[in-house]
């Protein structure tokens, strides 16, 4: 709302510009300045923060703004966001009116997220274009849930499965599994790719900040991901996508494991 961003100093960076490779911008390098700097229109491809936690892609168009003499004053900027989220969003309120949608997440629910892996799986034994799988878990949601409440958790969840649909292709799909974990199946991703699909979505959710009571909440994330293979069957994918990131919780959270084998074959 207006009062929540007027008066602020834009080069403190409120909206969390984060740049293609999910680094944070620099305040000189961020459009305004670039504008303010050279007196030339700049252009970038964001993610920023939403007001309710979750990334959200966008064009970031800067514009000088000049007095009558042509004498730089000021800037402004305009968001766009990816036009490629609308479908999603639009496709989102059918599924939602035949009980197909989380409530918590907005994202597909567990039942739909299974039909659609067997079909993939299906179609891969005919068919054998390269999938991928991550379960993507929150870390330490317990600890976040002790301290501010069932509420905060809530939103946690909400903003980081919101950040994980906006950052993937129309093609793929994603689903809330488990209370603090969410299943992503990655289409045309081989096992060269998964790990660094992998990496730019754990970057992407470590991003997230809820206010909740005066406090900024944010959480970090893992992965465990695993690539299709000749003969699989969705429950033996699932199941080495769940050890991998039951690894990277041990590890310490924060991090992806990739699984190719299951874990039994891997200790013997």
């Amino acid at each position: 709302m207006r009062q929540d961003i007027v008066g602020h100093s834009a080069l403190k960076d409120f909206l969390g510009h984060l740049d293609g490779e999910n680094n944070q911008v620099a305040a000189e390098a961020l459009p305004v300045s670039i504008v303010l700097r050279d007196g030339k229109e700049s252009f970038a491809q964001v993610s920023i923060r939403h007001k309710s936690g979750h990334r959200v892609l966008a064009r970031l168009h800067a514009s000088p703004i000049r007095d009558s003499y042509g004498v730089l004053v000021g800037a402004v900027e305009t968001f766009e966001e990816s036009i490629f989220n609308t479908p999603i969003d639009e496709r989102q309120s059918k599924l939602r009116d035949y009980g197909c949608i989380d409530d918590a997440s907005g994202l597909l629910n567990r039942a739909v997220v299974q039909t659609h892996l067997r079909e993939t799986v299906t179609t891969f034994a005919e068919h054998p274009v390269p999938f991928s799988l991550l379960c993507i878990g929150i870390d330490k949601l317990d600890e976040i849930k002790a301290r501010y409440g069932a509420g905060a958790v809530l939103s946690v969840i909400r903003a980081v499965g919101q950040t994980l649909e906006n950052s993937l292709r129309p093609t793929d799909i994603i689903g809330r599994w488990m209370e603090n974990e969410f299943l992503v199946v990655l289409m045309e991703c081989g096992p060269h790719e998964v790990v660094k699909v992998g990496e730019r979505l754990r970057k992407m959710a470590n991003q997230c900040e809820i206010a909740w009571w005066g406090d900024q909440v944010r959480a970090t994330v893992s992965a465990g991901g695993t690539s299709a293979k000749e003969g699989d069957t969705a429950e033996a994918l699932v199941s080495r996508a769940e050890n991998g990131l039951r690894v990277g919780g041990e590890q310490g959270g924060n991090r992806v494991v990739i699984c190719e084998e299951p874990m039994e074959a891997q200790k013997a």
